[in-house]
């Protein structure tokens, strides 16, 4: 395990060490994913996932392959995926529980924890550079806590280079307790599912291991929409409205993620 400052930069690290030219990436992701394999100079085989968010495409055997485990709900298919492609690379950033599968894998501490930055990097190819330290460059803050305040912080980190992980968020994480997150988050996953359930296009649920990083809700109930708009309860868009031509629009547009813990 390599403990790097963003997952963003995982994934950069992955590209120079391997040496990748060329990737197998999912429409269905954030742009930051896109522009880091863009920054290294790697080429992007965009791909579509099926409503079980499995892959859509049939891969060459031995191809570089980006697959996210979409809200920490998608071991069962990472350790499918793993099994069938040597190259796969599995985006762990939405399921930070979840174990290493395949070429390499990566998570990020940002996504669930109250933490600036941070990720781990699962790998067997270790590049002999040597990266400076993370220094600490603003306060945490969630973007339902404050929206402007994430955004002005995702600047910053846009600009960030690979860094090794700043030693005060080493530390925080080393005292954490863990049992209790996934506690809460598994609590309040199943008390939206009982809510929400029969109006969510999005049927996958977590196995017995499985620890979500947001309760995913597509709908298209004109009340539950209204009622999310007009209630306190917090929730963040993902990766925007998605192309009406695209197979994800039917049981993915306009997704938003209810989340699963106050900070």
């Amino acid at each position: 395990m390599i403990k790097l400052n963003l997952a963003r930069n995982c994934l950069r690290y992955l590209i120079k060490a391997y040496g990748i030219k060329e990737i197998y990436a999912p429409y269905y992701s954030c742009n930051t994913v896109w522009n880091a394999i863009k920054q290294e100079n790697c080429r992007i085989k965009f791909y579509h996932i099926r409503e079980d968010f499995s892959p859509l495409t049939i891969f060459p055997k031995q191809a570089f392959i980006l697959y996210i485990n979409y809200f920490g709900l998608c071991d069962k298919i990472c350790k499918k995926l793993a099994k069938m492609y040597p190259k796969l690379i599995v985006d762990n950033t939405q399921a930070f529980y979840s174990e290493p599968m395949g070429l390499a894998s990566f998570n990020s501490l940002r996504k669930f924890f109250p933490v600036q930055n941070g990720a781990y990097l699962y790998t067997e190819k270790i590049l002999k550079d040597n990266f400076e330290k993370d220094k600490e460059l603003f306060t945490p803050c969630s973007m339902q806590k404050n929206y402007e305040k994430f955004v002005e912080n995702e600047l910053i980190l846009n600009k960030e280079h690979i860094k090794y992980i700043y030693p005060k968020i080493e530390k925080f994480m080393e005292n954490f307790d863990y049992d209790e997150d996934r506690k809460l988050r598994l609590e309040k996953y199943f008390d939206y599912d009982k809510k929400y359930n029969k109006y969510n296009k999005i049927t996958i649920k977590p196995t017995e291991k499985e620890v979500p990083y947001c309760y995913p809700l597509s709908t298209d109930d004109i009340k539950i929409i209204n009622e999310l708009k007009d209630s306190k309860t917090p929730y963040l868009a993902l990766w925007g409205e998605i192309n009406k031509d695209f197979y994800e629009y039917g049981f993915l547009n306009n997704t938003v993620a209810l989340p699963l813990t106050d900070y």
